[in-house]
């Protein structure tokens, strides 16, 4: 019986892991009618209804939405969430037409303040800041007191200023954004725990241009050209040949006779 020597089985292993990849970068289907039917879903989860791209469902394919754009749902409390710079968030509330999502980081709606203390960041390659927010600083557990709000916060002693403040001779500093509540540079700190699960808006900057485009032409909005990973932006999914598109649909794509966009929602 021949026995394999380590260095002979090794050019298996990569065909193994390639192949692997190649499974997870490229769409479960290649049929063009079937992706489009897929990017026809649009996402709901209790009051967030009816997203669709840039932003993509969970159980959706990575080539419906834009990278890094995921939503995810909580069918048991309704929640809809989603990751930033390894951070989650929970989504209150979107307005397409302005391209604005209110968000909250998930710490700050599950307990009274920051239980995670690091900074929040943003993908600035995704999203910015909405100009209605300013930055409130949480300190824990300083050497000194400071004459602030200053309340418990778990097992720490937290103390809050406006603006941007670094740690000192404090624990740990984290900046927090917030709506504001009055003229540029005020903040209201009564009632500071719900101020901030009002959340605060950040806008998404992918260029929905071709998309609109796509849309108007009756077809459906995606990224990455479907079957073609190598078209890395946003693409068009067309009912009939030519079935990808970097714009518009042509004027003979129509869809074909089949159910209405879906809604789903997404785990």
């Amino acid at each position: 019986m021949k026995s394999h020597s380590p260095l002979q089985s090794f050019p298996t292993l990569l065909c193994f892991l390639a192949s692997s990849i190649l499974l997870q970068l490229h769409p479960v289907s290649s049929n063009p009618a079937e992706i489009y039917e897929t990017c026809g879903n649009e996402f709901s989860c209790g009051r967030i209804t009816g997203i669709g791209y840039p932003f993509r469902g969970s159980e959706d394919p990575a080539y419906c939405g834009y990278p890094g754009l995921e939503l995810r749902c909580d069918q048991s409390s309704n929640v809809t969430r989603l990751n930033i710079k390894n951070m989650t968030f929970w989504v209150l509330d979107v307005h397409p037409s302005a391209q604005t999502l209110r968000v909250a980081r998930e710490d700050v709606m599950q307990n009274n303040c920051p239980t995670d203390l690091v900074n929040m960041t943003l993908d600035y390659t995704l999203f910015d800041y909405s100009t209605s927010y300013i930055n409130v600083t949480f300190l824990y557990d300083c050497l000194f007191n400071i004459p602030n709000v200053v309340f418990s916060c778990g097992n720490n002693s937290l103390s809050v200023l406006p603006g941007e403040v670094g740690a000192g001779l404090c624990k740990a500093s984290v900046v927090y954004p917030a709506l504001q509540t009055g003229d540029r540079g005020s903040f209201n700190f009564t009632g500071l725990d719900q101020v901030l699960r009002q959340g605060f808006d950040i806008r998404w900057i992918v260029d929905t241009g071709i998309c609109n485009e796509c849309t108007r032409s009756g077809g459906r909005c995606g990224y990455g050209g479907g079957t073609n990973q190598n078209e890395n932006q946003t693409t068009c999914f067309c009912p009939n040949q030519p079935y990808v598109q970097s714009g518009a649909c042509s004027s003979n794509s129509s869809p074909p006779p089949s159910p209405s966009r879906g809604t789903q929602a997404s785990k």
